[in-house]
């Protein structure tokens, strides 16, 4: 396969294509379960009332949290890539699998949630639906981001 060039900014000093920006925004997008459990912990006053607004059924939260579980461990990797250690080397190619599964798991939760609501309308079940179908088109399109986990 031949190998695509970027320019000089795309990659960082060790020589490494630095992932698009736009990754750390669907990685967020992902892992908003984990966000909203550390809102929730860390405002230890509200924070049950806080993932009763969210989660009212507690199966959709933990759901929520192996979901969200494959975009932390992308995050680790790819913090630790830079660092050059051999297990993030070796793992970094791997976690483009991970982010595959990560957001294909997202879209069947938000359409099976939209199941179990008799596809009544919602809009945050609208925007979550639509970011999670635009993140996989990007997936599967983006040429700079295949490259990165090479």
């Amino acid at each position: 396969m031949k190998q695509r060039l970027y320019a000089l900014q795309h990659y960082t000093e060790s020589g490494d294509l630095k992932a698009p920006p736009v990754l750390l925004y669907i990685l967020l997008f992902l892992s908003r379960t984990w966000m909203l459990l550390v809102i929730s912990v860390a405002s230890q006053q509200t924070g049950n009332k806080l993932l009763q607004i969210f989660y009212p059924d507690k199966v959709h939260f933990y759901l929520g949290l192996i979901i969200g579980l494959f975009p932390l461990i992308i995050f680790l990797v790819s913090g630790r890539r830079h660092a050059q250690d051999g297990w993030a080397l070796k793992c970094w190619p791997f976690c483009f699998y991970l982010l595959i599964a990560s957001v294909l798991g997202d879209l069947c939760l938000q359409i099976y949630y939209l199941y179990m609501q008799h596809f009544t309308y919602s809009v945050t079940a609208s925007i979550q639906l639509v970011v999670v179908a635009w993140s996989c088109i990007y997936i599967i399109k983006s040429k700079q981001l295949r490259d990165c986990f090479r």
